[in-house]
């Protein structure tokens, strides 16, 4: 049975990156089939040693009807990876690579277009078998994502832990959300203020507080628990999400603190979506 891998998103989400991740894995890539030939191109694909592992990239508002054409075909196995990515990390995405959105050709503003992305996101995504907000995401990790997923490593759970600001909206991929506004607020200490819980003053206030570690520890218990039976059940990419009030300071550090306990358990990636807003220099 052969491999399909049917990739869409909105426009800036990470699409080439992780083509090009899939094509050093050796799939071939199928680009902008109109769904009209897609069911003579399923049986091509069912048939031909060529295209045992294919990747088949359609625009997000052809993905939720071409996911339905795939899977009603015979001889497929077939994955719909589905890529998002919150619209202000878009906004700074395409300013700085200076890109041009597909429908910006056709007289949209940019903010249009990536509103209509989102508009179609919302009716697409229930059917994705694999969604990731790469939001925070770097290049470099959504590639080990795609390798830890798809070149012969079933069953190695991934796990990704992110930070967030309550006060900037809850993450749009949110599975297990911790709150960790019910710790110590380093950004009452002046010193404190305009550092981050990367930084070693933040790190150390935070682990001189009993109140870190009992939370902690409540985190972990219930991961340990959560995650055996995930992993029983076949689950394998987990989103744990951490939320302080401005995703500064303590959901960053327990989101770190969460990473280095679990790294060496399972694949892990951190990823801190305020950052941007609190880098200095």
């Amino acid at each position: 049975m052969n491999n399909v891998v049917l990739l869409s998103g909105v426009s800036g989400a990470g699409k080439s990156t992780i083509s090009h991740a899939f094509e050093e894995m050796g799939y071939r890539l199928v680009e902008n089939v109109p769904n009209v030939v897609l069911p003579a191109l399923c049986e091509e694909i069912a048939n031909n040693d060529a295209y045992k592992d294919t990747v088949l990239i359609v625009e997000l508002r052809h993905a939720r009807r071409a996911n339905e054409i795939l899977k009603q075909a015979n001889g497929l196995h077939v994955s719909f990876l589905l890529l998002d990515c919150a619209t202000p990390e878009l906004l700074t995405r395409y300013r700085l690579t200076r890109h041009v959105h597909p429908l910006q050709a056709k007289g949209y503003p940019l903010e249009e277009c990536l509103r209509l992305d989102e508009q179609s996101m919302k009716e697409v995504r229930p059917y994705a078998d694999l969604y990731v907000d790469t939001t925070g995401l770097s290049a470099q990790e959504l590639r080990k994502l795609a390798f830890a997923h798809y070149q012969g490593n079933e069953g190695t759970m991934v796990i990704t832990f992110s930070s967030f600001g309550y006060k900037y909206g809850i993450p749009q991929d949110a599975e297990i959300i911790f709150d960790c506004r019910n710790v110590p607020n380093p950004f009452w200490d002046p010193s404190l203020r305009d550092q981050t819980g990367l930084d070693q003053g933040v790190i150390d206030f935070l682990a001189s507080k009993p109140e870190c570690d009992e939370l902690f520890d409540h985190m972990v218990a219930y991961l340990d628990y959560f995650l055996s039976h995930a992993r029983e059940d076949g689950r394998n990419y987990i989103n744990v999400d951490l939320g302080c009030s401005g995703g500064q300071h303590r959901s960053v550090y327990f989101a770190q603190r969460l990473y280095d306990h679990y790294k060496g358990q399972y694949l892990c990636f951190v990823s801190h979506r305020e950052m941007r807003r609190y880098r200095r220099g």
